[in-house]
């Protein structure tokens, strides 16, 4: 058995690195979510929403589509990445607790707090979706961006069951070559056509819109990519696949997948400038969501292949930011609102109020954990 000679120290670094900017473009991409889709970001009108200006609508609706095909793909991957050997070093019964305080604290202060705080806020806003809503029927209990957390606990015990039916054999093992062109190509087309089915069930995410899963909906369509990537992780951790990556292949399908990116640019930009955004608006998302693991694929293998070669161009600073990522997850909800809301009142152009919300909402939300992980009890949960 081969052991790759690689320290744990490094690995962390380039994986906190990458986490960092996913989460950074998860708050970035729903400013661009609440500025072209009015009252959808908790109830928060923004007066210029970029209706009059279709150059930005196309764009920040392609920027939606291209940065969803890996960013939450990414973040599951790297989850799973790192289950197996917990699982090898805790037991089962001690992973599962501790994930449980780490994932369920979080998910009842999301709940509770950062989400109700977000829907309340935002009903200042003038002309806010919510605003005329009697509370005993505002959505409280919805999960919103909190999916998350139910979706991958979910997913760690779907693979605690499996280590509890099969025994732990985590044993790492280099000798297991990278899976090739003809794996990852199959993986696409399967994975597609699951996702341009799911996103056809109208009803089924209607159904979910209505419950407390309220947020689930958006992401539904990609479940079944979800659970493959986390799994994914899990199997790849044997083997050190995310640090052996053939950087030959990843660059043919990184060029591929930014070809495949540019095409939908285009027929995002014609379908805007021709009017017609809003009523073709659910073919484009039946389109982005066929085209995602194609996409998703080339961007993620080159992400995690620059990142290992240029780690220490951020260095430890980006590492660290990585670390409060998973905070900055949870409280940015609430940020985004405020921060939206002020800016929403200057009324500023689109482009402005895009960019400083982009930027707001990633110091503050950045800023803000780093600050509580201060306090031990915070830092031990998040």
């Amino acid at each position: 058995m081969a052991h790759l000679q690689t320290s744990t120290k490094k690995r962390v670094l380039f994986i906190d690195q990458i986490k960092a900017l996913m989460i950074a473009l998860v708050i970035a991409i729903h400013v661009l979510f609440a500025m072209i889709i009015p009252g959808a970001w908790f109830g928060i009108h923004i007066p210029s929403d970029g209706s009059t200006h279709p150059l930005f609508a196309g764009i920040s609706v392609w920027l939606l589509f291209f940065c969803n095909s890996f960013f939450m793909y990414m973040l599951f991957l790297i989850s799973g990445y790192f289950v197996p050997r917990s699982i090898h070093k805790k037991g089962v019964a001690r992973y599962l607790k501790e994930r449980l305080l780490r994932i369920g604290v979080p998910l009842l202060f999301g709940l509770l707090l950062i989400n109700s705080s977000s829907l309340l806020l935002a009903r200042l806003s003038p002309g806010s979706a919510t605003a005329n809503i009697p509370w005993r029927e505002l959505p409280f209990n919805q999960l919103g961006v909190l999916w998350f957390l139910v979706v991958l606990f979910a997913f760690d015990l779907l693979y605690c069951a499996w280590v509890k039916l099969r025994g732990d054999r985590f044993a790492l093992n280099t000798s297991v070559p990278t899976p090739q062109l003809r794996s990852w190509l199959i993986s696409a087309v399967v994975l597609a056509i699951l996702e341009a089915v799911m996103t056809t069930q109208k009803e089924l995410w209607a159904v979910v819109a209505r419950l407390p899963l309220g947020g689930l909906e958006t992401q539904g369509a990609h479940i079944f990519t979800y659970a493959f990537l986390f799994f994914l992780g899990c199997k790849a951790s044997s083997h050190r696949w995310l640090e052996r990556l053939d950087p030959h292949l990843v660059m043919r399908w990184f060029r591929f997948s930014i070809a495949v990116a540019l095409s939908l640019l285009t027929i995002c930009l014609v379908v805007t400038f021709n009017g017609s955004l809003a009523d073709q608006f659910g073919k484009l998302v039946l389109l982005a969501n066929l085209l995602n693991p194609f996409i998703g694929w080339g961007v993620m293998a080159y992400l995690l292949l620059w990142f290992q070669r240029n780690e220490n161009r951020f260095g430890q600073p980006l590492a660290n930011a990585g670390v409060d990522s998973f905070g900055a997850y949870i409280i940015h909800s609430l940020v985004l609102v405020i921060v939206l809301e002020v800016i929403g009142f200057i009324g500023l152009n689109p482009w402005l109020i895009a960019a400083a919300g982009i930027s707001l909402g990633i110091i503050f939300s950045f800023g803000a954990i780093h600050q509580l992980r201060r306090i031990p009890a915070v830092a031990r949960m998040i």
